[in-house]
């Protein structure tokens, strides 16, 4: 319930709050007691010791509001409330009395330190022991503007021309003693307005200054140490999610550097826009940062897409909004950005305990949800100071800046496991790769071996079986006809050994062409001839477009890859059905075809056609390994081609190699 209020209270813009803020014609309930500065106090703030008078309108001038005041205009306040982003001008009158004892130099400070204008009119008498009757009111406050002086404070104003030169707008005041004083401060900001007012003793403000120095260079320090870690760690590792979230610590680390004012201390002349540039834009670019990081860390990708690409679209304008951070759209589009950036929280909030919860043994992802809670909850408790909600100076600190600390540190550890995790993943990967490798290669060892063992004694049948047939001593037919079986068994036998080391060696890319210049009728002659005289002979149907062209190839196994679509080609049609074979040259490529009559393939089918051993559904009581057709893709591959097939169930298939331009050499001259 508080997230869902929040998240209402900020669709409103406030709406509460402004309604309030300008209610300002409300006379003052009672009189204010001034701030009492004793002997004893060292720092006390004017919270409660202060009116304010809100100008929608931007037209009062300081005259104005001294009548204003004067009727009983100006609102009495308890505590310093932020009005967030708003274009209203903000008038507040500080009383301030010196008691009898108390040292007369004090100092005056006021923040945010990104606040742009801050314009504080002071009683020219401070220093005088008594004022003139007729220039002062009942209560004794000047009435006339010319009794006040100016000094002009904000970051507006370069810290070089500061009356203090502090991370904070502060200067010093010589109050009289026993008189109140009363100074007025006219607030104008395209930044969010929180402004909180304190004084202090100059030995007390020395000491305040530098342990608030000490915190802001802590913080820096933190975030300045994980920035130079993680960048050099995610360029090593090379991983996305540690990137973005060095990023986004970056943005922030500029962000903090800027609107706590240690930015102006660094650079004394530097301009105002250029500061509200650095910290709107640093803010802008922060979240586009922790968009694309829960972008990884979620997984978005794979788990819900829809949501990151609506990540990354709201990343996109959210950087395209950067120009406006300099001018008074600032107003319209920081609450928008601010808003956006809530929800995203409590989307990632949702993801991350949902993660947990399906991931138990999953450190890094309650890691995860810890960070966001603590981000969150600093979020919150900022945004409702900001607005209001909650008082300016409830906490020490900005509650956003303490928990973003915490929430990076608890980020980081899990970014840590989620990095431990996937390198015990890649080695795990690299050792089965390597396992599978080694395994693969012992196969392969094996076969070969295997097969180079079975090549002598299947030569030594078919020479048993040659010797045999060319001495005459069997004559019957029947004899004659199991020893030509004999042979052709172990011929393809042979041909089986060299498809299984052929096939193997073009796998591992082992096996290196030797191109040559050769005719394309020769090629093709070539790649046939072991089919002419046979029963085969008869259904090829031979077709050579520029049989002389000239060609720079590896004809033995080009002829390989040829004679295996042929083959498949007569063996898969019907026993009568006529081969179409054509080659030739179109548009600069050799363009060879191989037309059968089989019962074709589905275009499923046709997908899979080079697959190591695979074998289509009309293959079916037909004889093969399915290394033919791999064998073939894989040679004409390596000559820089391919090998496309277009079949229809029933009408057959047309296996087509094509060759590119390099392989024909016209220039070359054939011997």
């Amino acid at each position: 319930m508080p997230v869902l209020s929040a998240l209402l209270w900020l669709a409103g813009m406030g709406g509460t709050l402004a309604a309030e803020t300008r209610d300002v014609q409300a006379p003052a309930t009672g009189a204010i007691e001034p701030l009492r500065l004793e002997s004893s106090t060292a720092g006390a703030t004017l919270a409660g010791h202060f009116a304010r008078l809100v100008d929608p309108a931007r037209k009062l001038d300081f005259a104005d509001v001294l009548k204003a005041d004067a009727a009983g205009g100006m609102e009495q306040r308890s505590d310093f409330r932020g009005a967030g982003q708003t274009r209203d001008i903000h008038w507040y009158r500080f009383d301030l009395l010196r008691a009898s004892g108390a040292p007369a130099d004090w100092i005056l400070e006021m923040g945010e330190a990104y606040i742009d204008h801050l314009d504080l009119f002071i009683p020219k008498s401070i220093d005088s022991r008594r004022m003139s009757p007729e220039s002062t009111a009942a209560d004794g406050r000047p009435q006339s503007p010319d009794a006040f002086r100016l000094v002009r404070l904000g970051d507006f104003v370069p810290f070089s021309q500061r009356p203090m030169k502090t991370r904070l707008h502060a200067l010093p005041l010589t109050l009289p003693e026993g008189r109140p004083v009363s100074l007025y401060l006219r607030v104008d900001s395209v930044s969010a307005i929180r402004l909180s007012a304190r004084m202090w003793t100059p030995a007390a403000y020395a000491g305040h200054q530098t342990t608030d120095l000490l915190f802001q260079g802590l913080f820096l320090g933190i975030l300045g140490i994980l920035m130079l870690g993680y960048v050099a760690l995610g360029l090593l590792l090379r991983d996305g999610a540690l990137l973005t979230y060095t990023g986004y610590v970056a943005t922030v680390f500029f962000y903090y550097l800027f609107a706590n004012g240690i930015a102006a201390a660094l650079l004394p002349d530097m301009s105002g826009w250029f500061i509200n540039l650095m910290v709107g834009s640093s803010g802008f670019l922060g979240f586009a940062a922790a968009l694309t990081m829960w972008v990884y860390i979620l997984d978005l990708r794979n788990r819900v897409p829809l949501l990151m690409r609506c990540y990354q679209g709201l990343a996109l304008v959210t950087v395209l909004l950067l120009p406006t951070t300099a001018s008074s759209f600032y107003a319209i589009t920081g609450p928008a950005v601010t808003l956006s950036a809530l929800v995203v929280v409590v989307i990632a909030l949702v993801l991350t305990a949902r993660m947990t919860l399906q991931n138990p043994g999953d450190l890094s992802s309650r890691f995860y949800l810890a960070s966001t809670l603590v981000s969150l909850t600093g979020f919150l408790l900022t945004q409702m100071s900001l607005r209001g909600v909650l008082p300016a100076d409830f906490a020490i600190a900005d509650p956003y800046q303490i928990s973003f600390v915490l929430a990076v540190l608890v980020l980081g550890v899990g970014l840590a496991l989620r990095i431990g995790r996937l390198q015990s993943e890649r080695l795990r990967a690299r050792e089965e790769s390597a396992f599978a490798t080694k395994r693969a290669e012992e196969q392969r060892t094996f076969v070969a071996m295997l097969s180079h063992e079975f090549r002598t004694p299947l030569a030594s049948i078919d020479s048993a079986a040659q010797m045999i047939e060319l001495s005459g001593a069997v004559t019957a037919p029947a004899a004659l006809t199991r020893l030509e079986r004999i042979r052709n068994t172990t011929r393809k036998m042979v041909e089986l050994v060299e498809l299984f080391l052929s096939s193997d060696a073009l796998d591992q890319g082992a096996l290196a062409l030797k191109p040559e210049p050769v005719a394309l009728g020769q090629l093709m002659e070539e790649a046939l001839g072991g089919l002419r005289g046979t029963e085969a002979d008869d259904r090829l149907a031979v077709a050579v477009e520029a049989p002389d062209h000239p060609l720079l190839v590896d004809a033995p196994f080009l002829g390989v890859a040829i004679g295996n679509l042929v083959q498949n080609a007569l063996r898969y049609s019907p026993p009568e059905a006529p081969v179409r074979v054509t080659a030739g040259h179109d548009d600069g490529q050799i363009v060879i075809r191989v037309a059968d009559r089989g019962r074709g393939m589905a275009p499923e089918e046709v997908e899979r056609i080079g697959s190591i051993y695979f074998r289509a559904s009309s293959s079916r009581g037909t004889k093969g390994t399915g290394l033919g057709l791999y064998m073939a893709k894989k040679i004409v591959a390596a000559h820089g081609g391919s090998l496309t097939v277009d079949s229809t169930r029933e009408d057959g298939s047309v296996f087509t190699i094509s060759l590119p331009p390099s392989v024909s050499c016209s220039a070359v001259r054939l011997i």
